[in-house]
């Protein structure tokens, strides 16, 4: 079915070009399925349910949607406070994207360090909940620690096999340092304010750099030729949404408190989390986005 370049492997070297494909193959049966019938896109559930380029699609029935189900509840008990409920949701959010990441056979070659993102986040996830806090405060620092593993995990997993080098990535890499500059100069003035504070500055500024480093990995993948263009969008989508859910938080915490604070980091910390996952099975199995 799959026509291919010689030596390349269909399913997981980032730099195959896939040259043909049966299209009569893929809208095979695509009315028994209505996902497939509504969005009249190529259907491979029945096509190619028992290869590598099936599973993702096939995961959006079954995971994914328990996923997304999961993260609204999770949004429902952070918009009525229910600490008590988040103690369930919150966690189970990553264990349901760890789950879908891992059946969509995303640990395989560099998908390794987005999966080991995922886990460290789950940690972190967990030291940051507020029920634990009010009792430990000191799970802060555990779950900074925790976050600033995931985010070395993601820059090192979008700058494989190897970064790019460019005058444009470049660019790319200094406006994202100009934006980190001023946007952490007001937290560290914050943090030093505060006696009590004084000790996170080295902790929180490394932080600042590394997933810095990251939004501006991932937003070099817009330039790289081995990632598709659905691909690398999702990514530069997820790394800023994270980039903007850390400094929510770290503003709301230790600068100027913010009404809405929560809701916000929740919301766009999700969906940081998904899209680049997402971006990831997309750049690794070409079908996953249709394009």
């Amino acid at each position: 079915m799959w026509q291919v370049e010689d030596g390349a492997s269909p399913y997981r070297d980032p730099r195959r070009r896939i040259i043909e494909y049966n299209h009569n193959e893929l809208f095979a049966k695509r009315k028994e399925n209505p996902l497939c019938a509504v969005l009249k896109y190529p259907c491979p559930f029945v096509a190619l349910d028992n290869t590598p380029l099936g599973r993702p699609f096939m995961m959006i029935n079954t995971t994914f949607f328990l996923l997304l189900i999961t993260a609204l509840v999770d949004w429902y008990a952070v918009f009525r406070d229910h600490y008590r409920l988040r103690y369930v949701t919150k966690p189970l959010v990553l264990i349901l994207l760890i789950v879908w990441f891992t059946r969509s056979g995303g640990w395989e070659g560099s998908g390794v360090f987005f999966g080991v993102a995922l886990i460290f986040s789950l940690f972190g996830d967990i030291f940051l909940l507020k029920g634990l806090l009010k009792v430990q405060p000191g799970f802060f620092q555990w779950g900074l620690v925790s976050f600033l593993i995931a985010q070395i995990a993601y820059v090192i997993g979008f700058n494989q096999p190897r970064p790019l080098l460019s005058f444009p990535s470049l660019g790319i890499v200094i406006a994202v340092a100009l934006v980190s500059f001023f946007n952490g100069g007001r937290l560290i003035g914050s943090l030093n304010a505060k006696p009590a504070n004084q000790k996170l500055v080295l902790p929180v500024t490394i932080y600042m750099i590394v997933i810095s480093l990251m939004l501006a990995s991932a937003l070099n993948t817009l330039l790289r030729d081995d990632w598709l263009g659905s691909a690398a969008l999702l990514s530069a989508f997820g790394a800023t949404l994270f980039y903007i859910s850390d400094s929510i938080l770290a503003h709301d915490k230790f600068s100027q408190p913010i009404r809405t604070a929560e809701m916000l980091v929740t919301i766009t910390y999700h969906l940081a989390q998904i899209g680049i996952i997402a971006a990831y099975l997309a750049h690794s199995v070409p079908l996953w986005i249709p394009y």
